[in-house]
């Protein structure tokens, strides 16, 4: 069954195998700048080895009998893996629509300050196991680092390759089920007694001094480390822990049960993956549905297990750690760490600023803010910038639905996680959604919401 279902006969209308000529992509681009219209987005999903098999094939309602990891659904306009539309009966890419139709699409403010681009990736997230440890670089070290790729003739899908394009990550997470995560350095304090507490890390209690220059010599002392003093200094401890939890249940609050299924995961061939120092020396995060992580540049993080919702700056770098088979570059890794000890913060929701506006989680990211859109059965509500006629234009003019901030000609991607919502626009027949539907509502556009029970929406877009 589709998440999607539309009264319009070109939304229900089979894309056309053959490919269009360039006039005709441009009348059918012409057609929608005069008269914008949500659309609905076909997205991918990434089968990264450590994804769930059930969370997002039951939100999207995909029958999944070989039991595939889908760890990411991918919402945007990133070359990794691109959303489309259908326009006319044609299939364009999200970045090909927004490219021909900038001002449209992004609003004038939002297409010159982000160069006629998409800035940012949202994100669906089902971990069954942990992710590799990583950090994100800054926007200027990613520039250098795609560059320095490049110079030495690595290919974009070359495995080797850390830098996949030139921009910073910043990222928000919030979590849709009980999450698990590590993230940033813990207290100073903290270390010092999580290494007191195993005699066999003697050598690491030696190396660390209580500080934060201290702290940042203690992990580049582990990530330079020769496999055979890895294995010396883990394999004692892990056996130790596995003898002390035989038998016991798995306890996801409890860091020595991480470090245990993150051995048995990662470790092969009798050497200890690295990785799993980071489980002893970074906060384990425990996030209720709704809770929230935001992660800057050069936070060492790790998701361990959980569904969440992802928002990002459109990139897709990545500096690893650890706890992975694939590439890991110490030394860009090193440079792009960022060492501050304390405890690990959690973002609550913000509240709505008024009726019928949205929850959000603020960032200090400049590329993108997440809101929630919670509706009761019946009830209608406005997004967009408002323009055209009728009884939608008559609703903007009241005034009390939705105020500037959220009334202001920013494109917006959309994904319904619960209900049934119809979507309302100024002379086209209505979209109705399910759970697992994604959407783009052009910045020229303006929709109303109606929900036909009680319905949840997630809308991303340019503060």
């Amino acid at each position: 069954m589709s998440p999607v279902q539309t009264d319009s006969p070109v939304g229900n209308r089979a894309f056309i195998p053959s490919v269009p000529a360039a006039e005709e992509i441009q009348a059918a681009i012409s057609a929608f700048e005069a008269a914008p219209q949500p659309l609905v987005l076909h997205c991918g999903v990434q089968h990264y080895s450590w994804g769930d098999p059930d969370f997002i094939p039951a939100l999207m309602e995909i029958h999944n009998p070989r039991r595939l990891p889908f760890a990411e659904l991918w919402i945007g306009a990133h070359p990794d893996l691109l959303s489309t539309v259908q326009l006319n009966g044609w299939r364009l890419s999200l970045a090909e629509l927004i490219s021909a139709a900038p001002t449209t699409m992004l609003g004038a403010e939002s297409a010159a300050r982000f160069d006629h681009q998409l800035p940012f990736l949202l994100k669906v997230i089902a971990a069954r196991e942990p992710l590799s440890i990583q950090a994100h670089p800054t926007r200027e070290q990613a520039i250098a680092g795609y560059q320095r790729e490049d110079a030495i003739g690595l290919r974009l899908t070359d495995p080797r390759r850390s830098y996949r394009d030139r921009n910073h990550k910043p990222e928000l997470l919030v979590a849709l089920t009980d999450f698990y995560a590590l993230r940033g350095f813990r207290p100073l304090t903290e270390v010092s007694a999580e290494l007191a507490a195993a005699p066999e890390l003697g050598a690491l209690k030696t190396q660390f001094e209580p500080s934060v220059s201290g702290l940042f010599e203690l992990y580049q002392w582990i990530m330079q480390l020769e496999q055979p003093q890895v294995d010396a200094l883990l394999s004692p401890l892990i056996k130790r822990l596995q003898q002390e939890r035989a038998g016991i249940e798995f306890d996801p609050t409890d860091r020595h049960a991480w470090l245990l299924e993150a051995d048995r995961l990662f470790s092969s061939n009798g050497h200890r993956d690295r990785g799993l120092f980071s489980l002893l020396l970074l906060n384990l995060i425990a996030l209720h549905p709704g809770e929230a992580l935001f992660l800057p540049a050069g936070e060492l993080h790790a998701y361990l297990r959980g569904a969440a919702i992802e928002l990002m700056a459109n990139s897709n770098n990545v500096l690893r750690g650890g706890l992975t088979q694939k590439h890991i570059d110490v030394p860009a890794l090193l440079n792009t760490l960022s060492v501050d000890p304390a405890p690990g913060a959690v973002r609550q929701i913000q509240p709505p600023a008024g009726p019928a506006l949205p929850e959000t989680w603020p960032t200090p990211a400049t590329e993108f803010l997440l809101e929630r859109h919670s509706l009761s059965a019946g009830e209608r509500r406005l997004i967009g910038h408002c323009t055209g006629a009728g009884s939608i234009q008559d609703s903007c003019a009241i005034g009390s639905a939705v105020d500037s901030a959220v009334n202001g000609p920013r494109l917006r991607l959309g994904l319904v996680m619960d209900g049934q919502l119809s979507l309302h626009s100024p002379g086209q027949a209505p979209l109705r959604l399910k759970p697992g539907a994604a959407i783009v509502i052009p910045a020229a556009c303006t929709v109303e919401l109606h929900s036909e029970q009680h319905s949840v929406l997630f809308t991303a877009r340019a503060p």
